[in-house]
């Protein structure tokens, strides 16, 4: 029988926080010991981990435990981006622990997937926890997908104070490189679902004109006089502020383009005055069609409510959240609100989020890597 349960812990002291994380963890899902947990800690927790994992290991009874440091925990209603840690504690699921320290630039898939000790399947979910540094965007998702299918990837990039590394763990052992994972084999197909925080403010424009990384021409106008106009204002005359907000939308699903989940959120990579253009972090080609995109916290928080009421029926087992730290308070201008969304959605069931560098999730069907956005992963008992 499947059992999973939640634990969050802000005590001060790092093995009294370990103790209480774990042991809520075990309390909730009704068990003496764990057979798989992922856990996550704030960054402030760094300096006390070599205290705080054996505790945890101890308590949960099991070393088949993984996680990495990120921006923040979020569980039971509440996002905590300091002093926290979070703990998923498991049993009666198929689970495999792994953390890779180095990470070969080409053939990180053929990595992952040897750590599944079999083929694999549908009803897998893969749980990545990268180290940014470690992660070469393009070449990485690609690895993924061809090693990896069908299972489904999710995850986020850890998190580390300023001018510190992230740390990622399994068991008692702690990396700075890398990438530590987590491998479920549940009984049916894991569900997924992507809510956005950038929503497009234009239709689907070709471009007509580029040039490597430049997009010269919309439509057959100036690119960045077409950025310009859909900016307006004040941000049309300060594009740095500009490219905070107003962002370029890359569909990837082609029966629905610019619907929640079927596209990619990107910054503009620079603006060329000269010559009227923009560009992008990935090469353009003449065709390719994109839209601009409005990152704003009114339609991220109505995106955020549709995709949850969508999914949240029937009640899964347990679930995992992985959040973009540029979402949560510092998006909705106040903090938990995604935190009581979910469990207004999720009632009771054991979920833990946390707020990442960056995520993993689905968008039309294929693995990508993504920014601005929350994926949701949900395992049916």
């Amino acid at each position: 029988m499947l059992r999973a349960g939640v634990g969050v812990s802000t005590r001060e002291e790092g093995r009294e926080a370990a103790e209480e994380a774990a042991a809520a963890a075990l309390d909730a899902a009704g068990l003496d010991r764990a057979e798989a947990a992922l856990l996550i800690a704030t960054p402030d927790r760094a300096e006390a981990l070599e205290e705080i994992l054996p505790r945890a290991l101890a308590v949960l009874g099991t070393e088949s435990v993984v996680g990495a440091t990120a921006h923040g925990v979020l569980a039971a209603g509440r996002e905590h981006e300091r002093g926290a840690l979070g703990v998923l504690a498991l049993a009666g699921i198929e689970a495999r622990a792994f953390l890779l320290p180095e990470l070969p630039p080409r053939a990180v898939g053929e990595e992952i997937a040897a750590e599944l000790q079999s083929p694999p399947g549908e009803r897998d979910l893969v749980v990545l926890l990268p180290d940014p540094r470690s992660v070469e965007p393009r070449t990485w998702v690609r690895g993924l997908r061809e090693a990896l299918a069908p299972a489904t990837v999710v995850g986020a990039g850890a998190m580390a104070a300023a001018g510190a590394p992230p740390l990622l763990w399994c068991g008692p052992e702690i990396a700075r490189r890398g990438v530590a994972g987590l491998v479920l084999r549940a009984g049916a197909p894991p569900r997924t679902a992507v809510t956005q925080s950038c929503q497009p403010v234009t239709e689907l424009l070709a471009v007509t004109r580029a040039e490597g990384h430049w997009v010269l021409e919309l439509e057959g106008r100036p690119a960045l006089d077409v950025y310009r106009d859909v900016a307006r204002g004040p941000l049309a005359a300060d594009l740095r502020r500009a490219a905070s907000f107003l962002l370029v939308a890359l569909p990837r699903d082609p029966a629905a383009p610019l619907r929640p989940g079927g596209y990619l959120v990107r910054h503009v990579a620079g603006f060329d005055e000269a010559r009227r253009a923009f560009a992008l972090p990935e090469p353009a080609r003449r065709g390719m069609p994109l839209a601009l995109a409005l990152r704003e916290a009114e339609s991220a928080r109505q995106d955020l409510k549709q995709v949850l009421a969508a999914v949240a029926s029937p009640s899964p087992a347990f679930g995992l959240y992985f959040d973009c730290s540029a979402r949560g308070a510092a998006l909705f201008g106040l903090p938990d609100l995604e935190a009581a969304y979910l469990a207004s959605a999720f009632g009771e069931t054991p979920l833990l989020g946390l707020l990442g560098s960056f995520e993993l999730g689905p968008i039309g069907g294929a693995l990508e890597l993504l920014t601005y956005t929350g994926v949701l992963a949900l395992i049916d008992a």
